[in-house]
């Protein structure tokens, strides 16, 4: 588990001196106002916000990635691999990943401030690296979706399968959870 949690330090490095910061600079990317238009109410009334930041915290720690996708038009998609390392989180495309490893470009970082989580508030800031590689909509959508994936015990246990029993992992049953058509999709094997 060490050297999994090693890699992503290594990308965070070289983005740190890169410094190829690019951010939403002040614009909002569309989203609800409402923060039960994005999460489950009913989970989180049952819990504390200590209890709701233990489990996400949990859940990064024990499952440090996962794959989403972001919808480039009906039934295309881009795969996006999420890598948590709390409070921060790296969003790069899988296929820059398969190609370069740990020192592949993240498209986006996410880091949490949880200094007011007393006051029932975790601030979440978003800076897209890479303007060609997602669009502030797209940002914030995998922002939304990584939140839900996470803290959603329902929707964590397609994070927990793929790190945790890979070959069970499908990709596909996924998308179909998240109710889209995957009919032209191949089953994966």
């Amino acid at each position: 588990m060490f050297a999994q949690r090693q890699a992503p330090q290594t990308a965070w490095s070289l983005l740190q001196a890169t410094r190829r910061w690019y951010s939403m600079g002040g614009v909002t990317a569309p989203s609800s106002r409402n923060l039960w238009d994005i999460v489950k109410k009913e989970q989180f009334e049952q819990h504390d916000a200590r209890h709701i930041h233990d489990i996400w915290m949990e859940n990064a720690v024990r499952s440090p990635m996962f794959v989403l996708p972001i919808f480039k038009g009906p039934n295309a998609f881009e795969t996006i691999l999420v890598q948590c390392q709390m409070p921060c989180m790296l969003f790069t495309s899988l296929e820059e990943y398969k190609l370069k490893g740990p020192v592949a470009t993240p498209f986006m970082s996410v880091t949490h401030y949880p200094q007011i989580q007393d006051k029932g508030l975790v601030l979440v800031r978003g800076d897209i690296i890479d303007p060609n590689g997602l669009s502030p909509f797209e940002a914030s959508t995998l922002i939304r979706l990584a939140h839900e994936f996470y803290t959603d015990s329902k929707k964590h246990q397609f994070v927990h399968t793929f790190n945790h029993a890979p070959s069970s992992f499908d990709f596909k049953r996924m998308l179909d959870s998240m109710g889209h058509n995957t009919a032209d999709i191949p089953q994966s094997s």
